[in-house]
């Protein structure tokens, strides 16, 4: 059993787009399919019915009704002028009816540590303190996680064939840094610059199809137990929260930090730190 592994990236985020958002359905448009009663009782939490067979709830999934199309979708909305952080649920499942009038971002999410709360995901939902067992839902604020499990892939070719049809479909919802393919087991693993990115591609390929008319199974991954995976991530979220603490700091306490550090261990002084512009300039 083989297995494909690459590294990959995409284009920068395309443009804002500087037009109102298009309303991608019509109210009543989309039809409400009933889920098949499957057990005697109703799990709120895991949103189906306990007792039936395990496969149950993936065997009744049906295919999206929509599908978001960024190019096509996207544009400013009621949001772009309030101030309005998350985006649209619905925009992100492609049946928003409201368009340009709905109150949440019809774009792209920007970037998770941009979010007014940590403890919700970039569609104002609160996440949890653990994952589910099935690890779908909303997802848990004790880890960032930027990786989605992606089953029930429909294999036609080899190994490269199915990583572009993977990369393909999911690079238009961010910038893919990693993609995995386990070949002949119909899974793949993608890995988002961004945690708020892989938030809206779950839900906008949830129940999709990629180029085989097969209903994509999207979870959140687990953990990678690879020691080096783990550290990695340790390193970058250590950058981060670095860049973070000194983005608000004075830039010549900074310097003066360094310096002082130099001169310690004999090296050479820094260049002082120059100021970063701001946004708004």
């Amino acid at each position: 059993m083989s297995e494909t592994e690459t590294q990959t990236t995409t284009p920068a985020k395309p443009a804002y787009h500087m037009r109102p958002a298009r309303k991608q359905v019509k109210p009543g448009d989309v039809e409400k399919k009933e889920t098949p009663q499957t057990g005697k009782e109703y799990n709120i939490w895991y949103n189906k019915w306990a007792g039936g067979d395990r496969e149950d709830s993936y065997s009744n999934k049906v295919k999206s009704q929509t599908r978001c199309n960024i190019k096509r979708d996207a544009g400013y909305t009621r949001a772009n002028s309030t101030g309005m952080k998350y985006c649209c649920l619905f925009f992100a499942r492609g049946c928003c009816p409201y368009g340009y009038e709905c109150e949440y971002i019809h774009d792209l999410p920007p970037p998770a540590t941009s979010m007014p709360d940590s403890s919700k995901d970039c569609f104002a939902r609160d996440k949890f303190a653990d994952y589910r067992d099935d690890m779908g839902g909303v997802g848990s604020f004790s880890r960032q996680n930027r990786t989605l499990y992606i089953g029930r892939i429909k294999e036609t070719g080899p190994g490269p064939e199915t990583e572009e049809i993977v990369r393909r479909h999911f690079k238009m919802w961010g910038e893919i840094v990693f993609l995995r393919v386990l070949q002949h087991r119909s899974v793949a693993f993608v890995t988002y610059a961004d945690e708020a990115n892989a938030q809206f591609a779950k839900e906008a390929m949830a129940c999709q199809s990629m180029d085989n008319d097969e209903i994509l199974n999207v979870r959140w991954a687990t953990e990678d137990p690879n020691p080096q995976s783990k550290l990695a991530e340790k390193r970058r979220l250590e950058d981060i929260g670095s860049a973070a603490i000194a983005n608000k700091l004075d830039p010549r306490m900074v310097d003066a930090v360094r310096h002082i550090r130099a001169l310690e261990d004999e090296e050479a002084v820094p260049e002082p730190a120059r100021p970063q512009k701001s946004d708004k300039s």
